[in-house]
C-alpha cells in the first residue's frame, strides 16, 4: 500500500526548532506533489495589536515560504487568531490535511507540565497522522 500525502499542514511558531518541521514537509511535497500549508497561530488580542501581530506572521510566514519552499513547492500561507492547538486542530479540518508535520520543543517532566505542550495536545486531539519531529 503506497500513502500519498497531498496536502501537509505545517505549523510553525519562529523559531530555529520550526526548521526540521519544515524540511521535512517540504521532502514529502515534493515527493508526493504535495501543497504544503504553513500555519503560524497568534494570540487572541482585542486591540488593534492583533491587526499587527496577523501582518508580521503573514510576513514572516512569506519570507519563510521564499526561504524554504519556492519556487517549486506549491504552499499557502494561513494565519489564525487563538489557542495553538486548537487552531491547528481545526486548520487541520478545514484543509482536510493529509498529515500535521510539526516539531516539538523536547521538554520533559516540570517543563512540559508548567510550560504545556502544543505538539501533545495536537497529537491527541488530532483526527489525522501528525509526524513530530524533535529538533537536533
Amino acid at each position: 500500500m503506497k500513502v500519498k500525502f497531498r496536502r501537509i499542514l505545517c505549523p510553525i511558531d519562529f523559531d530555529r526548532i520550526s526548521i526540521p518541521a519544515i524540511e521535512f514537509a517540504r521532502e514529502l511535497a515534493r515527493q508526493n506533489d504535495a501543497v504544503i500549508y504553513l500555519l503560524a497561530v497568534v494570540p487572541k488580542e482585542r486591540t488593534r495589536l492583533k491587526i499587527e501581530l496577523q501582518q508580521v506572521a503573514q510576513d514572516s510566514l512569506r519570507a519563510i515560504a521564499r526561504k524554504w519552499l519556492e519556487p517549486k513547492i506549491s504552499h499557502q500561507i494561513v494565519v489564525r487568531t487563538g489557542q495553538p492547538a486548537q487552531a491547528v486542530v481545526d486548520a487541520e479540518a478545514e484543509f482536510k490535511a493529509d498529515l500535521v508535520v510539526m516539531t516539538t520543543h523536547g521538554r520533559t517532566g516540570r517543563g512540559l507540565a508548567r510550560l504545556g505542550s502544543v505538539t501533545e495536545e495536537v497529537v491527541r486531539r488530532s483526527t489525522r497522522p501528525v509526524l513530530t519531529l524533535r529538533p537536533s
